[in-house]
């Protein structure tokens, strides 16, 4: 699977793995460059996991390269892995340690110095607004704060490479929402692949996307992220005036384009710009009690439809 990039920064070749008897990777080839958000769709057991262990260099192919910056990538070696930053989806975190006490202690297990060490911990709590939490215990926190730590930590050390594994797993829409917002600014002038089964994570995520399917990676025609998202809501409200002098006196640029009320229940969408996503679901959310909020998701959806199809009838996609 080739990329068309010159640049590229991550470089899997002819990467195969099996299980026993079982394949999950079949010669996969892949190749992130700079600022570019490299979504990985496929179904729960295709094999997403094991290739991005594999990228980071924590697990063993059978056949095949990996390379950062044109230097292999081997688990025997791991300062060869310095430049991958690293987030599977259950995320290594010590539930007694304090947050703070929990990132310099993977700082200092990356080889950074005490100085360099807290520098870094200041940067990713900053960066992943952490400080309302950093001396609150690991354990107590909720989901939402215990993925952002966890994408604090994967940046420890300002690696070249992210790579993500359901980032978004078990967060209600307001924090996925979050998140993506915390991983856009987290790939600025880095190579980023984002494993996921969740449609809409590609949709509002990623410049390119992959899926694989029997081992290997099959292109899913995307130009880039919209430029704009449609975000729908249900919201818990006193009256629909209030709502309405929200929206109207809001500082977030959107366009309503529908807007509901019956029994204290606002049904609307509104359109905003893939950068104001974030702060568009907490102004609704300050609006009254958010009880859903989604997005639509239709380019990838319908190509999965062929590509699946395809399968089924055993034929190419």
């Amino acid at each position: 699977m080739e990329s068309g990039l010159d640049n590229s920064m991550l470089r899997l070749s002819g990467v195969s793995k099996r299980f026993g008897r079982r394949p999950v990777l079949n010669a996969l080839d892949l190749q992130v460059g700079r600022d570019e958000i490299v979504g990985l769709l496929g179904p729960n057991g295709s094999g997403k996991t094991t290739t991005l262990r594999v990228a980071a260099g924590v697990a063993w192919c059978d056949s095949g390269v990996v390379e950062l910056d044109g230097q292999k990538v081997s688990p025997d070696r791991p300062e060869s892995r310095q430049g991958i930053g690293y987030m599977p989806e259950r995320v290594p975190l010590y539930q007694a340690l304090r947050v703070e006490r929990q990132l310099r202690f993977v700082a200092e297990l990356r080889g950074l110095r005490k100085r360099q060490a807290q520098d870094a911990v200041e940067t990713v709590i900053a960066r992943l607004r952490l400080e309302p939490v950093r001396r609150q215990i690991v354990g107590r926190l909720s989901k939402g704060f215990r993925q952002r730590v966890g994408l604090a930590q994967t940046m420890l050390g300002d690696p070249r490479v992210l790579l993500l594994d359901e980032p978004t797993s078990g967060l209600d829409p307001f924090q996925i929402i979050e998140a993506r917002e915390f991983i856009l600014d987290m790939a600025k002038g880095r190579a980023v692949v984002v494993s996921t089964h969740i449609v809409q994570e590609m949709e509002a995520l990623c410049s390119r996307v992959v899926y694989l399917r029997d081992g290997s990676l099959i292109d899913i025609d995307l130009e880039g992220p919209a430029d704009r998202v449609d975000l729908h809501a249900r919201i818990r409200i006193d009256g629909a005036e209030n709502l309405r002098a929200v929206l109207t006196a809001s500082r977030v640029p959107l366009e309503v384009i529908s807007l509901e009320t019956s029994g204290g229940i606002a049904k609307l969408s509104i359109r905003v710009g893939i950068a104001e996503r974030g702060a568009a679901a907490r102004l609704l959310a300050a609006a009254g009690e958010l009880i859903e909020l989604s997005e639509p998701s239709t380019r990838i959806e319908r190509q999965l439809v062929d590509i699946i199809a395809a399968a089924e009838r055993g034929g190419d996609s």
